[in-house]
């Protein structure tokens, strides 16, 4: 009972700061969401909890923003970064996150261009699909710098952070 306390403490917390973290004023781009896409599908004992995660928490905020045409560019690569997540990467071995979050980034970055340009706002051709991506270019920095913030700072909380309270707690309570 106790271990599906925290378990359910600990995604309360991932949604809140995914809630905040789209809420908030940021730069463009610069969100938590990459990494609850990656750690859903990572920590999640079932993988219905990250996606559903990410998707409630899309959902909400999405809501509260206005509701917008690329919604399944979005939310469809933030679900593939939980299979990413879950998959692909061993996210307790810091440099295998990190590799994660640029690649989660990289993926968002072409998923939604690619919606943008599909929705005939650089025109349906080479050169339009070219020039979508070529506008975009200077948000991205943002959403990697989002992604491998947001990554090493969830990272550091699981694996090193809460190991280390758990055993200062259990250190003063054998005392």
């Amino acid at each position: 009972m106790r271990r599906r306390w925290w378990e359910l403490v600990g995604w309360l917390f991932l949604m809140g700061v995914g809630v905040g973290g789209r809420l908030l004023p940021h730069p463009p781009n610069f969100t938590p969401l990459e990494a609850l896409a990656l750690y859903g599908g990572a920590w999640s004992s079932r993988i219905w909890l990250g996606l559903g995660a990410v998707l409630l928490v899309m959902g909400f905020t999405d809501i509260l923003l206005g509701w917008h045409s690329l919604w399944p560019f979005t939310w469809g690569s933030l679900v593939a970064g939980v299979f990413l997540g879950r998959y692909v990467f061993r996210m307790e071995r810091f440099g295998q996150a990190i590799a994660a979050a640029l690649t989660q980034a990289g993926l968002f970055f072409i998923v939604t261009n690619f919606g943008v340009w599909l929705q005939g706002w650089y025109g349906l051709s080479l050169a339009g699909l070219l020039a979508c991506y070529t506008a975009a270019i200077p948000f991205f920095h943002y959403q990697l710098l989002g992604a491998v913030f947001y990554t090493s700072l969830f990272w550091g909380l699981y694996y090193k952070l809460i190991p280390f309270l758990a055993r200062e707690t259990l250190s003063t309570q054998s005392s």
